[in-house]
């Protein structure tokens, strides 16, 4: 559910108690028989109503009509059917569907079902899950007539802007789990699917046809049906994994493509860590620390390396660029088999106290963001080092309507002169 905008998460957001709410403060009985309270989630009795999906509207299920925009797709709008009580389990099913189509001709549909593993359920009082452990389906179709791609390498100009138009089907299984205790430091993942890739000429005016300017990396990402496998395992002391005010995470993941129709198979290694700390607040006095959701300015760092073992389509490789490592250019700006980024973020909440929308909803919080980034990419891993390195700073907006749902807008310009506006759910690290 990338690239929404504010809209779905109004639409999305259920009422908000009243600030002197008590259901607001979390369940210190409850929590102290975990061994990491703070990485589970309170959600009280009064935001778990019991029905039809129609008769929960508001609440726990959502129909939201949306727009969005990112750089390689231009302007879109759809809509979003979600159910966060899916089969009223005491919310701990999660279902969703979505369907888009943009300016520039991409659509895309899309369904997932996710059950979360971590659960404690008092009834009466509420519900605590854990958000490290959980399962999910998905079932996905999108076709992007204006797919970009400037080539191999940091040497690349925005005039090798080529286009190329990309149709994908997938169905997907994953897990994630904490151990060796429910919410422990360790987490692993691991994600299956199925795919089908078909690539044809793309539609952007005035850009070059990557079917005919790169003809045998063209040959080699079309009609490609593989199974995907996505792995990794991680060291993680962050207090939430959607929106984290403190702790840090390290890990390794892998992405393989171990079985492939009529092409030769590969991987994408990659190392990421991430910190993030709490600061000072400058525009709050940081609220009732006794409340579940508190606000809490911090600053955020992350760092990655990538770098591919044997075939990879162009499409797939380590890429920089779009609405996460350097956000001031258009998404696969920079592309290659190897690739190094870094960033940092100052993440301020500017209204701590929200503001309505209409009736009882209303925006948890608002703020803002400054950041900066750098990165670049290379053939071989060891010519990272000697690769021009790229940058780009820029400034965001934030709204919470909950810890778990946070939206984000983010305006960034790169070194190259280029600016990019993305808007998107979660944060970028």
């Amino acid at each position: 559910m990338s690239s929404v905008l504010l809209l779905l998460a109004v639409l999305v957001a259920p009422p908000l108690p009243d600030g002197d709410d008590p259901s607001l403060l979390r369940p210190t009985d409850l929590l102290r028989t975990f061994d990491y309270p703070d990485r589970w989630r309170w959600i009280p009795e009064q935001n778990i109503p019991k029905g039809k999906l129609l008769k929960r509207i508001g609440v726990t299920s959502f129909f939201s009509p949306f727009i969005f925009f990112e750089g390689d797709v231009g302007t879109g709008g759809g809509f979003a059917i979600t159910d966060i009580d899916f089969r009223n389990k005491r919310r701990t099913q999660l279902a969703h569907i979505w369907a888009t189509y943009t300016s520039e001709g991409q659509e895309r549909l899309s369904i997932a079902w996710q059950k979360w593993l971590a659960h404690s359920d008092h009834p009466g009082r509420g519900v605590l899950h854990g958000d490290r452990d959980f399962v999910g389906i998905t079932l996905s179709h999108t076709r992007t007539l204006t797919s970009r791609f400037f080539g191999l390498g940091a040497e690349t100009q925005l005039a090798d802007e080529g286009s190329y138009s990309r149709e994908t089907n997938s169905i997907g299984f994953g897990i994630q789990r904490s151990f060796p205790e429910t919410g422990g430091n360790w987490v692993w993942h691991a994600n299956a699917f199925l795919q089908t890739d078909d690539l044809a000429s793309g539609k952007v005016t005035g850009a070059l046809d990557v079917a005919t300017e790169h003809q045998e990396l063209f040959a080699e990402g079309d009609d490609f049906d593989a199974l995907w496998i996505k792995a990794g395992i991680r060291h993680d002391t962050r207090d939430a994994q959607h929106l984290p005010y403190r702790g840090r995470s390290f890990g390794f993941s892998i992405t393989g493509i171990p079985l492939v129709n009529d092409h030769k198979t590969g991987a994408v290694a990659s190392l990421m860590g991430n910190w993030v700390h709490p600061v000072s607040p400058l525009f709050h006095d940081g609220g009732n620390p006794a409340h579940s959701h508190p606000p809490t300015d911090s600053i955020a760092a992350f760092i990655a390396i990538s770098t591919t073992m044997g075939d990879v389509p162009f499409w797939a490789l380590p890429s920089l660029g779009g609405d996460n490592i350097l956000r001031g250019t258009i998404r696969g700006r920079w592309r290659d088999r190897s690739a190094w980024a870094t960033g940092a973020e100052w993440r301020p909440w500017v209204l701590a106290d929200g503001f309505p929308i209409f009736g009882e909803i209303r925006v948890e919080r608002a703020g803002l963001a400054l950041f900066a980034e750098a990165g670049s990419v290379a053939d071989e891993l060891g010519d990272l080092a000697d690769a021009p390195v790229h940058s780009s700073v820029g400034f965001g907006l934030r709204f919470t309507f909950d810890r778990q749902a946070l939206f984000r807008m983010d305006i960034g310009r790169s070194d190259e002169g280029d600016s990019n506006l993305s808007l998107s759910y979660g944060l970028p690290f």
